[in-house]
């Protein structure tokens, strides 16, 4: 098992790393997780009935990651390199053909944990499926890139803004288009399958 205890410590530690406090430099600034631990300490409130200083701290912590990670464009995911989001899927990888079981026995089932990849400019997500067998069998464990699926009235090329892997359906040539080239309205290509 110390293999085990290896992949899971080297797992924990790219997560650590990842979601690591920003430091005051001009590196590339890495978020925090969007929320923070919740306090283990019991009462949660003193005599007068006002919440204790580790649960006062802890509220403070979670508005303001509400107000770092939640902005008047959405959610803000945390981003990770692609050699860092490569590393965790390799340690998923060897699972793959094995047990669900198997797996959650020594990694966490990370399924639907989003990231924002630095190097592809994408939105990954991490799915883990499996089969219908009993027990069931993992078939994949990986990133994906979450696709978005827009509709236009014709051919989106010259009116539909894309990101690359993104999906556009024609509704009035029943034309089913991917976005193979970023851009906006005017450069964004879309090619049809």
């Amino acid at each position: 098992m110390l293999i085990n205890k290896l992949t899971t410590e080297t797992y924990q530690r790219i997560i650590n790393q990842a979601y690591k406090e920003p430091q005051m430099t001009s590196e590339n600034l890495q978020r925090q997780s969007i929320f923070p631990d919740v306090p283990r300490e019991t009462p949660e409130t003193d005599a007068d009935g006002n919440f204790t200083a580790l649960w006062s701290l802890a509220f403070g912590a979670l508005f303001q990651a509400l107000q770092d990670n939640f902005k008047n464009e959405g959610i803000v995911v945390p981003s990770l390199s692609a050699n860092n989001i490569a590393a965790i899927q390799n340690l998923y990888t060897s699972y793959i053909g094995g047990t669900y079981n198997q797996l959650t026995l020594n990694m966490p089932d990370i399924s639907g944990q989003t990231v924002y990849n630095q190097d592809t400019h994408l939105t990954n997500q991490f799915v883990i499926a499996t089969d219908t067998s009993v027990p069931a069998n993992v078939t994949l464990a990986q990133w994906v890139p979450l696709s978005v699926m827009l509709k236009n009235s014709g051919n989106p090329n010259g009116l539909v803004a894309g990101v690359l892997d993104w999906l556009c359906y024609d509704n009035v040539g029943n034309q089913l288009y991917i976005c193979t080239t970023s851009g906006s309205t005017t450069s964004a290509v879309w090619t049809p399958i």
